[in-house]
């Protein structure tokens, strides 16, 4: 598995002078313990990271282990030319109110290289159709009030605004 650094964006960027990749050239698959550093690479390239990075790569390293051996929450990888270039996970859990199973998308990073390409539009399509397949009855996903992208893709897909989140951070 490649990573990406400096050497794969030049290559993929002679793959993308259109700006524009195909669809069937992404692979979206279920992560195995494999892509633990590819997902973190991702999750490196982007801006949230930055700062605290170097101090939470190992405790996040180590969740993401965790996660992937938990059946009940699953991680999908996208690949481009053999490098992961995003990632969804979803978690799924019993409504004892309702007496069905739900889902929680808690993830979608795109690597900034290949934002607006069609690969989170993929990753979306492809958790859903698998939510659908396994009776997910009701599927949820929150983002930020100003990310009209993220809420935009979502809305693509059958997502629609319908309860407040509350958050209680530390």
């Amino acid at each position: 598995m490649k990573q990406l650094g400096e050497e794969v964006r030049n290559t993929h960027s002679k793959n993308m002078e259109s700006d524009y990749v195909r669809a069937e050239e992404i692979i979206v698959r279920k992560a195995t313990s494999k892509d633990t550093d590819g997902i973190i690479n991702v999750l490196k390239s982007t801006k949230l990271a930055e700062e605290t990075w170097k101090e939470n790569e190992r405790w996040v390293k180590r969740a993401l282990q965790k996660s992937l051996s938990n059946r009940n929450h699953t991680i999908l990888v996208a690949e481009f030319d053999s490098t992961i270039i995003g990632f969804i996970d979803c978690i799924v859990f019993p409504s004892f109110w309702e007496c069905t199973k739900q889902g929680m998308i808690n993830h979608l990073f795109v690597h900034p290289a290949y934002q607006s390409k069609g690969v989170g539009a993929k990753l979306v399509r492809t958790i859903t159709e698998r939510a659908d397949a396994e009776d997910i009855v009701e599927m949820h996903v929150s983002t930020e009030w100003e990310n009209a992208k993220a809420r935009k893709l979502y809305g693509k897909y059958g997502f629609t605004e319908e309860r407040l989140l509350l958050e209680r951070s530390q």
